[in-house]
């Protein structure tokens, strides 16, 4: 019976073999499947008369092919290039807007402005030529309007983007936590299955945010953001939440009502707060910055002028009282044409009583001209400061793009490096296939001599009872 015990045990390994290669073989495209091994042990040995015989083979368990290290690297440069990701997202759609080759920018509205007075300058008493100065600066108002539109429209966006990151990542630690509890209760039991469920759903959530894995004893993880904030414990998890900050209007993120926002690394979540309060922010107020200094200097040089009928110049933009909100809100002040203070000459008075007027004089229109030429913005040039502007977004979009580009290059690697791991091969296991048959079929084979043998005995003992 020890040799049918041994056989027998052979063949139920055997065919656990050929059942965990098929189930390789099933899910050799699958996403997220490891590939699973059979570990066999030699059963303890008998020992009788001062000999030891074999009693076979045993199944210890059916265990997945992991490597935690490469695991942990992936998940770690995940976090990076989708921060990267995110953020280029966002500000190339910020980029497209300064687009000046294709008509989206700010440098034709800016010189049309400036090019408008020295224009006006060769005749300024021309009607026609102080409508186009008023055109010009109304043209420029309402691309600054637009522009800042644009990047208050991309800010909001980006404030829902927090909002659903968050709501994702609540969903993904409360499903973690979920599979935490059912991985604690499986105890030894085989857990392939969970253990690549969960390893999907820790590469979703280093997708959207930085966190660091740490391994329990009993087969559970932890999980916490970048900063140290839990998400799961054992099979609790915990839950971010967001709220309006009221001094800049922006959805900021809390855990356990501590703002962390500022602290948040990694992820689609950090780069699309990068990307709203340093990409978006940092633009919008170099857009103010310029629309405020344009403006200043603007109203400034055209109120020590005089207009055609001889009165003060008025301001020729209005702009709030504060830098910030600029570029949103500056409008033209002037709507008649009489009222462009091209002169740079106040009226006299004639013998007769009556306001003379030096209506051709064009000096203050020259001066309003040149100033494309001051320092005027922050030290620099409205032209300057605008094209320094572009060149710094345009920077900062190409970094970004390819830091994005070198950490998907490393994914792909260490992917592949995982793959050679814990990947199915289906060459490997046609062997496998082969050589689980042939032990099944030698097992079988086992049995089918013992029963011979049997049978001959029990026929010859009856043969030498007759």
């Amino acid at each position: 019976m020890g040799s049918l015990s041994i056989a027998l045990g052979g063949l139920q390994a055997d065919e656990s073999g050929l059942s965990v290669t098929s189930n390789n073989i099933s899910n050799i495209n699958t996403k997220g499947y490891t590939r699973q091994v059979v570990e066999l042990s030699e059963q303890s040995p008998l020992e009788s008369g001062g000999l030891s015989y074999g009693t076979g083979v045993s199944v210890d368990k059916i265990t997945s092919v992991r490597d935690t290290i490469l695991e942990q690297n992936i998940d770690a440069a995940t976090q990076q290039q989708s921060q990267s990701q995110a953020y280029t997202n966002a500000m190339t759609q910020v980029q497209s807007m300064f687009n000046d080759s294709s008509g989206t920018g700010l440098q034709s509205a800016l010189s049309g402005f400036y090019n408008s007075f020295t224009q006006l300058a060769t005749n300024p008493t021309d009607s026609a030529e102080r409508q186009a100065v008023i055109s010009a600066a109304q043209t420029l108002a309402s691309t600054f309007n637009q522009m800042a539109g644009n990047l208050n429209n991309i800010d909001a966006n980006l404030d829902t983007q927090v909002g659903a990151d968050v709501q994702q990542i609540n969903s993904l630690a409360s499903q973690i936590a979920s599979l935490n509890g059912q991985l604690s209760q499986a105890g030894q039991q085989d857990n392939n299955t969970l253990l690549d469920q969960r390893d999907q759903l820790v590469q979703q959530l280093s997708g959207l945010t930085g966190v660091t894995i740490t391994n329990n004893s009993d087969g559970t993880i932890s999980v916490a953001t970048a900063n140290g904030s839990p998400l799961v414990s054992g099979a609790q998890a915990s839950t971010l939440t967001t709220a309006v900050n009221p001094a800049n209007g922006h959805v900021d993120v809390f855990a356990q009502g501590t703002d962390i926002t500022s602290a948040l690394s990694g992820g689609d979540l950090a780069g699309t707060i990068q990307a709203r309060d340093q990409g978006v922010g940092a633009t919008l107020s170099q857009l103010d910055t310029l629309a405020a200094g344009i403006a200043s200097s603007a109203n400034t040089a055209h109120e020590a002028g005089y207009d055609l009928n001889g009165n003060a110049g008025q301001a020729l933009f209005t702009v709030p009282s504060s830098v910030p909100g600029t570029a949103s809100a500056i409008s033209v002040n002037i709507t008649s044409p009489d009222e462009i203070a091209a002169s740079g000459t106040a009226p006299t008075i004639g013998d007769d009583g009556t306001t003379i007027t030096a209506s051709g004089d064009n000096s203050n229109a020259l001066a309003i001209a040149a100033l494309q030429n001051q320092d005027n913005v922050g030290g620099e040039k409205a032209i300057d400061y605008y094209s320094n502007l572009v060149a710094q977004l345009g920077s900062s979009v190409s970094q970004a793009t390819a830091n994005s580009t070198a950490q998907q290059a490393a994914i792909t690697q260490l992917q592949q490096q995982l793959s050679s791991v814990s990947g199915v091969s289906l060459d490997e296991e046609s062997v496998n296939l082969i050589q689980y048959q042939r032990a099944y079929q030698a097992s079988a084979q086992v049995i089918s001599v013992v029963n011979t043998l049997m049978s001959d005995a029990i026929n010859l003992g009856v043969s030498t009872s007759a």
